[in-house]
């Protein structure tokens, strides 16, 4: 996909990103680079006998970094993305197990200028989906990108 750039985007529009399969070893290189040595992360032992989930799933902050990696894979903010300004009502709805592909549905909720000519505001509806097309993480973002012709405002 091409840089899409503020004025590219229009309330409704969606995007839908590729599936990613996240497995065991990005979970423990996640866990590990962020520190995050938590027993329900790093131990199956404690899973199994005291997690209320059956296997060993991923830190929600790993899901938002995922999904976010997989939204600038498309393309569509390369050169264009200025800012990350907001993340808003980030709700985990369902965990990212080990061996589950996760994709990203990108709707745009809304547009709007700034007072600098050269960059505008658009804040998108994110909706993380497993395999099975369950929503597993929901989010508002907020981005500033550039505009395409500023000089034409």
């Amino acid at each position: 996909m091409e840089p899409r750039y503020f004025e590219d985007w229009k309330p409704g529009d969606v995007i839908e990103t590729i599936g990613r399969t996240v497995g065991d070893t990005d979970i423990t290189q996640f866990v590990t680079l962020c520190g995050l040595f938590e027993e329900l992360f790093v131990s199956q032992q404690y899973v199994e006998k005291h997690s209320i989930y059956p296997k060993r799933f991923a830190p929600g902050a790993l899901t938002f970094s995922f999904a976010e990696g997989l939204i600038v894979l498309t393309g569509c903010i390369h050169g264009v993305g200025l800012a990350l300004l907001s993340v808003d009502g980030l709700t985990i709805k369902r965990p990212l197990f080990a061996g589950d592909t996760m994709k990203v549905r990108v709707e745009v909720l809304e547009t709007r200028p700034t007072r600098r000519p050269d960059r505008g505001i658009v804040t998108f509806a994110h909706t993380v989906l497993n395999q099975d097309g369950e929503s597993i993480m929901e989010c508002t973002v907020q981005r500033m990108l550039r505009r395409r012709n500023p000089a034409n405002e």
